[in-house]
């Protein structure tokens, strides 16, 4: 299945909510799961992101639904990179 980096920050309504970030970051998993998917990682940064994700996700096409229903909630904002483990890149080479 097709991996993704999702790089997020958070807008100034999810700061001011952070009391509400786990149930956040829940309802998200949720959606990622309802489309198929599968939650890798979540990690919480510090820097020019707020955050940062490794999800599964069947298709480019289901990834982006799942970014725009997430991003509806008007809490993230999001750069999304496609990403291949290194023994894929190997395969390629050949």
């Amino acid at each position: 299945m097709p991996l993704f980096i999702i790089l997020g920050k958070l807008t100034d309504k999810a700061i001011e909510k952070m009391k509400e970030a786990k149930q956040r970051d829940e309802k998200a998993e949720q959606v990622i799961q309802s489309a198929g998917g599968k939650l890798i990682s979540h990690y919480y940064t510090f820097g020019r992101y707020d955050f940062v994700a490794t999800v599964e996700l069947p298709s480019a096409e289901i990834l982006a639904s799942v970014i725009i229903d997430i991003t509806r909630w008007g809490t993230v904002g999001t750069e999304t990179m496609t990403a291949l483990l290194p023994e894929d890149i190997y395969k390629m080479a050949h």
